[in-house]
């Protein structure tokens, strides 16, 4: 992410070549993290292309709200918290950030899942492969997100090509597949 735009490209992808891609570059140690994602009783952030989630790494968790600006770009705004609810929340600049996109804190939580991450820098982006656990089923996605703008699906599919694969966007975000 860079300068609270995330830019990324992801495309599911089958076992085994997440782990022939798994294979082919020094990715960093495997991390859990469990997502919980929030919305109102009546999905106003969905309706907006949006998601409001808390993100549970060990015992740090991180507050993040996504407003899409396009197919592949989003603002995120994303904040380390020390507690583990939407509604906990004191902090002003999350506050803030809540009411400028007019989301209520009168939220619930609609999803969690966990996921198995590993990543790998590369020049202008980093390579991320997921294993994730929903309720019933487990899926596989290669992700590409920009830490510089450049020509991103360029250097994803020169990634992809050893692979037999092509970016081309298959795949809706976790939290839809998890819906």
């Amino acid at each position: 992410m860079y300068d609270q735009i995330e830019r990324e490209l992801k495309i599911l992808i089958t076992k085994e070549i997440y782990e022939k891609m798994r294979n082919s570059y020094e990715f960093s140690d495997a991390w859990a993290q469990t997502n919980t994602y929030y919305d109102t009783k009546d999905g106003q952030i969905k309706k907006r292309h949006g998601a409001l989630r808390i993100r549970k790494i060990g015992n740090k968790h991180i507050f993040t709200l996504k407003i899409r600006r396009d197919a592949i770009t989003h603002i995120e705004l994303e904040k380390e918290i020390n507690v583990d609810s939407i509604q906990a929340i004191t902090d002003s600049e999350i506050l803030a950030w809540l009411k400028e996109y007019e989301i209520p804190k009168e939220v619930e939580a609609i999803v969690s899942f966990t996921t198995i991450r590993q990543t790998y820098d590369l020049e202008n982006g980093q390579l991320c492969l997921d294993q994730t656990e929903y309720e019933n089923h487990i899926d596989y996605e290669c992700e590409y997100e920009y830490t510089k703008d450049h020509d991103g699906i360029k250097v994803f599919n020169e990634i992809l090509k050893p692979y037999g694969m092509t970016y081309t966007k298959n795949c809706p975000s976790k939290i839809a597949r998890a819906l």
